[in-house]
């Protein structure tokens, strides 16, 4: 199966997955299944097929296509215009049978026509296949309550920021992480200070004792999480960790329902240096930690870590995001972890606004300075 969709078995209405009834929902009748229970139901599908870009362009001119497959369809014209060749696949919407171009990272959208969910199942097969994910546990109305409360404490913000088309564009999406895990055990030498301070009627005198050090330290590294999309903001997406794994459940393509899924572009041979790099800083850091007791100051020399245990897990993670480009190009991001809440966030500032603002107090500033001068001369 290239494309499904899953039905309700009652109406033949989609179902989408409600994190705070933790059940997948009708929104037609209101009927709610268990996770066991979709297993069992017979998602419907369709297949697919690769089109080029200008196809793409065509089609979703005729279509009016927007959303989550207008922003996949920008991202190809960006690549395009980096001079990367554009990957577009076209797929056959199994409730209305409407054509459906996605990017060649997205692995689940909404049909543009009938805005039924759909999960594009040859983007998960094999080694794409998630070891798990976190479903989200805020709605859409609990992300768009949690973005209007935030805008309202901003100031000066554009009034196109925050709009209804702007609370449209929130979108919920699975990101693709690596999550490492790994046991390290290091050997540590270096010196440590004692430092002694004492006075007497006539001077204050200081001792310092240095001491060679040599010991070892057990470290366990639990689900170091790295982005796994090249396309993806970095800052977006792990501004809002860490996300809870102790709450990871194994993959079903049922959760990715009724929300934006992106597959991996980025292998995990390409963060390992990276990983390394932070494992290192982090075992010697806890090394120090250790030995700090009973010193003033550690200095390491050296610490060989040896590592086992290793593993790396492919992770669907929840993010609500929302993005905002303004007339100059900059984009400007608001993002909510869709498990916990966290939210960040770069608001961009009116000038027409901050000018308002500068009248407002710099005007009553110099009429009350032109008053007080008349008074003294």
């Amino acid at each position: 199966m290239a494309v499904l969709t899953y039905k309700c078995p009652n109406c033949d209405g989609p179902l989408t997955w409600n994190g705070k009834k933790e059940r997948f929902v009708c929104d037609y009748c209101r009927s709610m299944f268990s996770e066991a229970e979709l297993k069992v139901l017979s998602p419907a599908a369709a297949s697919a097929e690769t089109v080029d870009a200008e196809t793409a362009r065509q089609l979703r001119e005729n279509a009016g296509e927007n959303g989550a497959s207008a922003e996949a369809f920008n991202e190809a014209e960006e690549n395009k215009s980096t001079k990367q060749p554009a990957k577009m696949k076209l797929y056959s919407c199994p409730s209305c049978g409407a054509q459906v171009v996605t990017d060649d990272t997205t692995a689940a959208t909404t049909c543009y026509y009938c805005h039924n969910p759909i999960v594009l199942m040859d983007k998960l097969g094999d080694e794409y296949t998630p070891d798990f994910l976190i479903p989200f546990s805020i709605d859409r109305k609990q992300a768009e309550k949690v973005f209007a409360d935030w805008v309202k404490k901003q100031k000066y913000i554009p009034s196109d920021f925050y709009n209804a088309k702007q609370i449209e564009l929130l979108s919920g999406v699975y990101f693709p992480y690596w999550v490492y895990s790994c046991h390290v055990h290091s050997d540590i030498s270096g010196t440590a200070d004692r430092i002694r301070i004492w006075e007497d009627s006539r001077m204050r005198y200081t001792e310092t004792s240095v001491y060679d050090i040599t010991d070892t330290a057990e470290s366990d590294i639990r689900d170091m999480s790295r982005i796994a999309l090249n396309k993806a903001s970095k800052v977006l997406c792990e501004s809002v960790m860490p996300f809870d794994t102790e709450k990871l459940k194994e993959f079903n393509p049922g959760y990715l329902q009724g929300y934006i899924a992106e597959t991996r572009d980025i292998e995990m041979s390409q963060i390992r240096p990276e990983v390394s790099e932070e494992v290192d800083a982090y075992c010697r850091n806890q090394a120090k930690r250790k030995i700090q007791s009973g010193f003033d100051a550690v200095h390491i020399d050296s610490i060989n870590n040896r590592v086992s245990s290793e593993s790396f897990r492919y992770a669907l993670l929840p993010v609500w995001t929302v993005t905002y480009k303004d007339k100059t190009g900059k984009v400007y991001y608001f993002s909510i972890n869709g498990q916990t809440g966290k939210t960040c966030g770069e608001l961009p500032t009116e000038g027409k606004k901050l000018v308002q603002l500068f009248f407002k107090v710099f005007i009553p500033l110099f009429v009350f300075l032109l008053v007080i001068l008349g008074f003294l001369f």
